[in-house]
C-alpha cells in the first residue's frame, strides 16, 4: 500500500477518535498532546512521509488497544501498530531484565 494511503487512514482514525492533526515544521518526532480540551496529534511536516506514518503509528500503538480495535484498521496500519507494540514490549522486557 502506498504511504500516502496509510497517512490518509491514520488521519481518518485520528478524526474518529476525536484528535485534531497538525503538521508543523521543526526538530521533533511528533506525538500526541492536549491543549486545553483539544486532543492533538502533531506531525513533523518536514519529515519524509514514512516517518510521518511511523509517528502516527507510535501515537496509536501507545493507546489502549481496546480503544483502537473498535475502529476498522487497514491491514497495513494494523501491522504497523502490532509491530510497534511488540517492539515496545521487547524493550520493556529488556529494561526489566537489566534491573534484575
Amino acid at each position: 500500500m502506498k504511504p500516502d494511503a496509510i497517512k490518509t487512514a491514520f488521519e481518518a482514525l485520528a478524526e474518529k477518535m476525536g484528535y485534531t492533526v497538525r503538521y508543523e515544521k521543526g526538530d521533533f518526532r511528533g506525538g500526541a498532546c492536549r491543549v486545553d480540551r483539544d486532543k492533538q496529534i502533531i506531525i513533523n511536516a518536514a519529515a519524509p512521509l514514512n516517518h510521518q506514518n511511523y509517528a502516527f503509528a507510535r501515537v496509536f500503538a501507545e493507546m489502549d488497544p481496546k480503544l483502537i480495535e473498535s475502529h476498522y484498521l487497514l491491514p497495513e496500519v494494523r501491522k504497523m501498530l502490532d509491530d510497534i507494540r511488540a517492539e515496545n514490549e521487547r524493550r520493556e522486557a529488556m529494561d526489566n531484565h537489566a534491573l534484575d
